[in-house]
């Protein structure tokens, strides 16, 4: 039933945007039933004025990093064996190193972000730390170690590292400083994000659980991450196109959860009208059911 549950809200998403089949989607609906322990899934879709890419999934966990990671990569490995697809996962092993601890890793996620150009299309793995700085210090390295993300390093606040790997072989690596509202409210950080943001930036704060950014080469600028309380705030902080009104209207009507993450960039925020953004939308499952 657990399995059952978890692939009707893929498929749900699917008919909901007229998703197409495209590889690799069903190796990871596979991987998706696969795991009877709890977990939580990610839809979400990308909106590029009037283009909507719905083909984005992930799927997490919070136990058992090990054996799941391997299962992912046994899921990468797969997903390689099309003549026509070629992943590099340098990356990861280069991040991970000898002797990874695992015991500091608090959520492991992986996924897909599929378009028909097969080489535009993507697998994900993000890997959640606590307290290992010297892996964060890795990803910089990796990363290039732009000033932006030693900044937010030396304020200890990035514990997230995303790892992209097209199915054309390219790689890209990705950190998330983020924020938390206990944080984010406190005077001298108010002080700085007042001077480091326009006022429409911090707006959406106010009813904000975690105020994050995703600093990678793929995007020219940083994207901006708000985890808002509750879905139906959305459209009061965030003035969207009208096809991602059609993406949230959906959701409002879904039994995901309250909460909800929304990524922009910093020049859509200030234009009157939002065309490019990302919104994502969750569910939990656990073994006594839905949560």
């Amino acid at each position: 039933m657990l399995r059952e549950q978890r692939l009707q809200f893929i498929k749900a998403h699917q008919a909901a945007f007229e998703v197409e089949p495209l590889y690799p989607l069903a190796l990871f609906e596979a991987l998706v039933e696969t795991f009877d322990e709890d977990c939580a899934l990610e839809a979400s879709c990308k909106i590029e004025f009037d283009q909507l890419i719905a083909s984005r999934f992930l799927i997490f966990f919070s136990q058992n990093f090990e054996q799941n990671l391997a299962r992912v990569l046994n899921f990468i490995r797969q997903v390689n064996q099309r003549v026509d697809v070629q992943i590099n996962t340098d990356l990861l092993y280069h991040f991970l190193g000898r002797g990874f601890d695992f015991r500091k890793m608090i959520r492991l996620a992986t996924g897909v972000d599929l378009r028909r150009n097969l080489a535009d299309s993507s697998l994900k793995i993000h890997i959640r730390l606590n307290d290992y700085p010297e892996k964060v210090k890795t990803a910089l390295a990796l990363h290039g170690n732009p000033d932006d993300a030693s900044f937010w390093a030396d304020l200890n606040a990035i514990a997230n590292i995303g790892l992209d790997f097209y199915l054309d072989g390219r790689s890209e690596i990705e950190v998330y400083p983020e924020l938390t509202e206990e944080r984010f409210q406190q005077p001298e950080m108010q002080v700085l994000l007042l001077q480091m943001f326009p006022p429409f930036v911090l707006a959406p704060l106010k009813v904000s659980e975690i105020f994050g950014f995703g600093l990678s080469k793929a995007n020219p600028s940083a994207v901006l991450y708000y985890q808002l309380k509750n879905k139906r705030d959305l459209p009061s902080y965030f003035a969207i196109n009208n096809k991602a009104q059609q993406v949230h209207g959906y959701y409002l009507h879904q039994d995901t959860r309250p909460y909800m993450w929304v990524g922009v960039a910093q020049s859509e925020l200030a234009k009157t009208r939002i065309d490019q953004i990302r919104l994502y939308y969750h569910q939990i499952f656990k073994a006594q059911g839905i949560d």
